[in-house]
């Protein structure tokens, strides 16, 4: 299986990133755990975003 990825748009399966460390870190995140042999699904790639959203947002505010 292979990510639909767009570097320029940064969109990872549709889902459209607003930042470049968002939109890296859960290209990474996916990549790696595909490794093992996982197949995200476009729900997935919602989701991760979302954490990290929110992480980067605790971090600002915490």
């Amino acid at each position: 299986m292979t990510l639909n990825i767009d570097k320029s748009k940064l969109t990872i399966m549709g889902v459209q990133f607003d930042s470049q460390k968002d939109f890296k870190g859960v290209w990474y995140a996916l990549s790696t755990n595909m490794i093992e042999g996982w197949e995200p699904e476009k729900h997935d790639v919602e989701e991760m975003k979302q954490c990290n959203v929110k992480k980067d947002k605790e971090q600002l505010h915490g």
